[in-house]
């Protein structure tokens, strides 16, 4: 993945939902998933073979609400761009799917299969596809979704980008910071993304994650408080 130059005074912040809008988007089907798994088709581009039901706790362990993070994906794209095999192979002859137009509202559908996928971390598994099959090449939103956007600006003195971080986060900030980027990190090492650039931006934000949680713990030992914060937007009048 290509290095863009990193704008660190515009704020991008995305979400799990945002990463998996814009990974349907970039496949094209809609984001409405029926329950028979028939996907709205919006161009012939990146069409799916595939859903990914996406979990991390054992089935026998769900909760009444619990749902996977049902998660397009083309098998073709994964074999070339991914180390590990998750799709199971198609008996021979078997048909690429084929979007089929519905009589009752005129709009295109592809039926795909769905296969079950236990991960170490499910939420994050949407921006590991967006970003390793080449669906989305912005590395700003990369950056920003997994380190704080002042931190940013530090790059790449990763020192002083933990030092920041840890003065800026909160304790709950913090910790949902490592808790997204171990669990983006440990589904890097259990699938083996080829896309060098992706991982080191990955491995880079785990670094600084894991530097500003050892500041925080030692300031917390010493009896210190590191964290300030953050300044007000100027307002001009």
């Amino acid at each position: 993945m290509k290095q863009s130059r990193l704008l660190p005074i515009r704020r991008l912040v995305m979400t799990r939902d945002d990463h998996l809008d814009l990974l349907y988007r970039r496949m094209n089907p809609g984001t409405s998933i029926p329950s028979t798994v028939d996907l709205r088709v919006l161009k012939d581009a990146h069409i799916p073979s595939h859903i990914l039901a996406v979990f991390d706790i054992p089935p026998s362990e769900w909760e009444p609400s619990y749902s996977p993070v049902l998660v397009p994906i083309r098998a073709d794209l994964h074999v070339r761009d991914f180390r590990t095999n998750i799709i199971p192979q198609s008996a021979p002859g078997t048909p690429y799917p084929n979007p089929r137009v519905s009589t009752c509202t005129g709009g295109r559908f592809v039926t795909l299969p769905v296969v079950p996928l236990q991960v170490p971390h499910a939420p994050s598994i949407p921006l590991l596809f967006l970003f390793a099959l080449g669906l989305e090449s912005r590395s700003q939103l990369l950056y920003c979704r997994l380190l704080p956007p002042e931190v940013i600006s530090e790059f790449p003195a990763l020192p002083a980008m933990a030092q920041l971080m840890g003065a800026l986060c909160s304790d709950r900030e913090l910790t949902d910071y490592i808790v997204f980027n171990q669990g983006l990190w440990k589904n890097i090492l259990f699938l083996g993304p080829r896309d060098t650039g992706f991982v080191g931006i990955a491995r880079t934000a785990w670094n600084v994650t894991v530097e500003a949680r050892r500041n925080r713990q030692h300031a917390a030992a010493a009896g210190m408080d590191v964290r300030q914060r953050r300044p007000s937007p100027v307002s001009n009048t």
